[in-house]
């Protein structure tokens, strides 16, 4: 079996290993490793802790080319502010796991990059494009031609619809839905509920139904 470290812990980091776990229950195919954490040192849901999220730690671990990784810090609250913590990493993009949800529902058409976790029942349609580092929560539904760039984030129940663009780092709340052809700017967040209409700035907080802008994002 492939051997996967998990960066992060509790909240994002716990789920991928959930899934994972899923995945093993219906195929074996990933040993969880354990995780890096800069904070956690006790084990977490029964894997250790093998170290801080730095270089120093993953280099112990690159050389074995059985080795994965899955980075698990992208979310509403660590944005473009903590991408350098990813990159000054230096791990290549082959190295990072893609981890999908054995209920999940994917085109064949579909095109997924690396380090990517889609979560239990998910729906993503044909001829959509998936950069690295995506996450797509449980239920949410992605429209066919749609394309999502790296590091965007898609909560449970989202809905995108039909080529739509998710620009780097966009971030989907739960119960968001957004109308066909539109672009979600970089590191825009559109709030929970969200009913996205037309074009969202790079940078903007969006809310509401009709979605509208209340601010930027720092």
């Amino acid at each position: 079996m492939k051997k996967l470290i998990i960066m992060g812990g509790y909240g994002n980091g716990t789920v991928v290993q959930s899934t994972v776990e899923d995945i093993n229950a219906v195929k074996p195919e990933w040993e969880i490793l354990g995780f890096l954490n800069d904070r956690e040192t006790e084990p977490i849901n029964g894997y250790p802790v093998l170290g801080k999220i730095d270089k120093e730690t993953v280099d112990r671990y690159l050389p074995d080319k059985d080795v994965y990784f899955f980075y698990t810090l992208i979310s509403v609250k660590m944005n473009h502010k903590f991408l350098h913590k990813l990159l000054d990493l230096q791990i290549p993009e082959e190295r990072f796991a893609t981890v999908i949800h054995p209920t999940a529902v994917i085109s064949k058409f579909a095109k997924i990059g690396h380090g990517v976790c889609i979560q239990p029942f998910v729906s993503v349609g044909p001829n959509t494009v998936i950069g690295n580092h995506v996450q797509i929560y449980a239920q949410a539904l992605v429209g066919h031609g749609a394309k999502l760039d790296n590091y965007s984030y898609v909560a449970n129940n989202a809905c995108i619809g039909a080529d739509v663009h998710l620009k780097e780092g966009a971030y989907l709340g739960t119960n968001t839905s957004t109308l066909e052809f539109i672009t979600l700017g970089k590191w825009s967040i559109c709030g929970i509920g969200a009913v996205v209409l037309k074009d969202v700035p790079d940078f903007a907080k969006m809310v509401g139904n009709p979605a509208r802008q209340i601010g930027s994002v720092e």
